[in-house]
């Protein structure tokens, strides 16, 4: 069974980045979200923190995740300084962490957040700056979701369905980087290729789009209403609405 060590970053007494949102809240949510959708596909997990705790320090990640034996790592946290968009860290030696960043990216980009792209940091001696990617055994990614001090970049992320709309993404990058195939999660997503099967699922937010297919590459169609609808077919982590309006986001839905 593989192994991913997962991080919230920050917890405790230090919050992090604030100010729309704070990030030591949301990387706790965006990390539940991942190892929940990580289970149902049969990898095993193990969290530095699962509930809002003081982290015992990278040295000690670190130690834990390379004793436990991951085959992965990855560190979730959210950006501060007024920027756009994600980002995300990997080893300045390329390989599977690079590999591993690259499949993240690709599915947060398919939830609507733009990317500021693949990133490297050495220190002074060229090796890499950051230690829970320097430290780790196993490939490791530090992912930057939003600006949590960006009025225009938080709002992708500022529910607790769009954050875990982001864990979600994770998760089937870690899982495409495993080689395992996506069987979904609560959402009912699936592959690439598009299945039927009608199932209903709650909208509980206001600015969630209805699009043309199932894609941020579709037109837009106007938003759909709280409410309960009718699923009749899924691609990619879209729905497509029994009305034959369009095709909606299931990360940001609840199943019923």
């Amino acid at each position: 069974m593989a192994k991913v060590y997962i991080d919230p970053g920050h917890g405790g007494s230090d919050p992090g980045a604030a100010k729309y949102i704070v990030e030591r809240d949301v990387n706790l949510v965006m990390a539940l979200a991942c190892r929940d959708y990580l289970a149902a596909n049969g990898v095993s997990t193990k969290m530095s923190r699962t509930s809002n705790s003081t982290d015992t320090g990278i040295n000690s990640m670190a130690r834990e995740a390379n004793s436990w034996g991951a085959d992965l790592v990855i560190s979730i946290h959210n950006n501060a300084g007024g920027g756009d968009g994600f980002e995300v860290y990997h080893t300045v030696g390329g390989g599977k962490g690079k590999v591993l960043a690259q499949n993240i990216e690709a599915e947060v980009k398919k939830i609507g957040q733009n990317s500021r792209g693949l990133k490297t940091r050495r220190d002074t001696d060229g090796t890499d700056y950051y230690g829970m990617i320097r430290l780790t055994n196993a490939p490791a990614v530090i992912c930057e979701g939003v600006f949590v001090d960006n009025a225009a970049d938080v709002h992708i992320a500022d529910t607790e369905a769009k954050q875990k709309a982001f864990g979600y993404a994770y998760a089937k990058g870690i899982l495409k980087t495993l080689g395992i195939t996506d069987k979904g999660y609560e959402t009912g997503a699936s592959g690439s290729a598009a299945t039927t099967g009608s199932f209903k699922v709650r909208v509980t937010i206001k600015d969630l789009y209805i699009r043309k297919g199932p894609g941020t590459n579709y037109g837009k169609k106007g938003f759909i209403k709280p409410g309960v609808y009718t699923i009749v077919a899924t691609q990619n982590g879209w729905g497509r609405l029994k009305s034959g309006a369009g095709w909606i986001y299931l990360a940001y839905t609840k199943r019923i």
